[in-house]
């Protein structure tokens, strides 16, 4: 089975999950593209990295915007950190210690189209707003199945970090 990344259920409100993620490592590369085919771009390094360092397959992969480009993060297995990691041998994979912070989630199956993502993300940004949360980064999208799982099964998420209420 594999590992997901952990977190702390917080508190539910209506579909929305308030949660609190401890510290992690990201395997990472950043890359230009259309946001529904960069993942699949980003997929070959991230794995040809983990192989070659026998490290496990996790999940979710993680993609956000940076400004005109796309991060794609494969998050590492708990309990490592940056340091004792192996320096990626792509020059375009980098390695990013992620600090504990707090976070906003809404999860749904269906297919992997960012038309969601920013439809999704827009409306938590509204309703965490209103409830006296402030938003403190770009909503980030979480896929937790592989290519090959029905696209009905597939679970998606839409992570916005928030602070405190």
């Amino acid at each position: 089975m594999t590992e997901e990344q952990p977190y702390t259920v917080l508190k539910k409100i209506g579909n929305l999950e308030i949660r609190d993620y401890p510290a992690s490592v990201h395997a990472q590369i950043t890359l230009t593209g259309s946001a529904n085919m960069v993942g699949t771009k980003a997929f070959g390094p991230l794995v040809g990295y983990i192989s070659a360092n026998k490290i496990a397959m996790t999940s979710p992969v993680i993609q956000e915007r940076n400004e005109d480009r796309w991060n794609v993060s494969f998050v590492m297995p708990a309990g490592m950190n940056a340091e004792e990691l192996p320096h990626p041998k792509n020059g375009e994979l980098t390695i990013r210690d992620v600090p504990a912070h707090l976070a906003a989630a809404v999860t749904w199956s269906g297919s992997w189209k960012y038309t969601e993502v920013e439809k999704r993300g827009e409306e938590m940004v509204e309703q965490l707003t209103g409830l006296g949360y402030r938003v403190s980064g770009e909503p980030r999208w979480a896929r937790y199945d592989p290519p090959w799982k029905p696209w009905f099964l597939r679970r998606n998420e839409v992570i916005v970090p928030i602070e405190p209420a």
